[in-house]
């Protein structure tokens, strides 16, 4: 790996640590699992930048989608998918 890349790893790597900062403090305004009522649900990097909302109970995936979703649209869908 050559010196030229560290500017990029360093840059997607703070991304990613932005990115789950951001899912940490979505995570207050998610509502309970549909299925089994877990008042807890997580946020998961399913696929590289794919997040998606899941339940740690019974396993459940929120809608998610190819391409990259964020944590903020992870919890809109989970909370729409819930009504």
């Amino acid at each position: 790996m050559s010196s030229n890349e560290f500017p990029r790893l360093e840059r997607e790597y703070n991304e990613r640590e932005d990115a789950i900062a951001m899912a940490k403090a979505e995570r207050e305004r998610v509502l309970p699992c549909p299925f089994c009522k877990d008042p807890d649900p997580s946020f998961d990097e399913i696929e590289v930048g794919i997040w998606a909302v899941c339940c740690d109970v019974c396993r459940a995936i929120g809608p998610h989608q190819d391409g990259e979703q964020s944590p903020q649209l992870a919890r809109d869908k989970w909370n729409r998918w819930n009504c």
